[in-house]
């Protein structure tokens, strides 16, 4: 989606996805376990399982972290690296919280309220980056992935999990259905009137690109050994790069 369908700015365009996901703060969980049918938290995990430490026992950022969910799939296979998640929107960052207490998990993980493109860490800090159900929502792309590469220390890793549409698949009428339609339609009458929300977030998918397009992009940012994989009947990506070990 371009950023004019959230006004003529970046700054408006930003504003805009920042309010919504602060009014849906206390029901995103639920609401995406229903739009990814109960699979987000497998996908979260196969991407914890590609995380890449370069010393133990690990530093690891999540960067549009939300509820945290993603910090919590870390840390339970990585149970003593340090973890850190950042988020612009407070009162998501104020579910994280709350999640990784009712977990017992809160120590070792440090939750930043920031800016993706320029976030308050050194660089060359953390062993792995991450973004999980993010990128669709940011109207930079480029610039993320050059934020992300910074802060990894050389030979680390950059990884993307999202959601997109493969109009190929042959279950792609029904992927349609339930991403535009019926998403948005069942949010809008049983979860507090976020019908609006969820239509904007099934449009997202159905217009990300296709996982060849995002390894092409990561390849352009400089990273190498670029992978990926896909779930569930083509409706998730995994895609994957390396930080260079000369740090270029």
């Amino acid at each position: 989606m371009e950023p004019s369908a959230y006004g003529n700015s970046l700054r408006q365009y930003s504003g805009s996805i920042q309010n919504m996901f602060n009014s849906v703060s206390e029901r995103y969980d639920l609401l995406s376990r229903f739009l990814s049918l109960g699979r987000d938290g497998f996908w979260r995990k196969a991407l914890a399982r590609r995380l890449t430490a370069m010393d133990y026992p690990g530093r690891f950022l999540d960067l549009a972290t939300g509820s945290g969910a993603q910090l919590v799939a870390f840390r339970s296979l990585w149970p003593y690296a340090e973890l850190v998640g950042l988020d612009f929107s407070q009162p998501m960052l104020n579910v994280a919280r709350e999640k990784l207490a009712r977990s017992g998990i809160s120590e070792g993980v440090r939750l930043v309220h920031g800016d993706v493109y320029s976030s308050p860490f050194a660089p060359e800090t953390f062993d792995s980056v991450s973004i999980s159900f993010g990128l669709r929502n940011l109207p930079d792309r480029k610039s993320l992935y050059r934020e992300a590469k910074s802060l990894l220390k050389p030979g680390g890793r950059f990884l993307v999990l999202e959601l997109y549409f493969d109009s190929r698949n042959l279950l792609a009428p029904f992927h349609r259905f339930h991403l535009a339609t019926l998403s948005p339609w069942i949010a809008g009458r049983f979860f507090y009137n976020h019908g609006k929300a969820y239509d904007y977030l099934g449009r997202s998918i159905m217009d990300f690109p296709h996982p060849a397009v995002i390894m092409d992009e990561l390849e352009e940012a400089g990273f190498k050994g670029v992978d990926h994989h896909t779930y569930t009947f083509q409706s998730a990506m995994l895609v994957w790069g390396q930080k260079p070990l000369n740090g270029t």
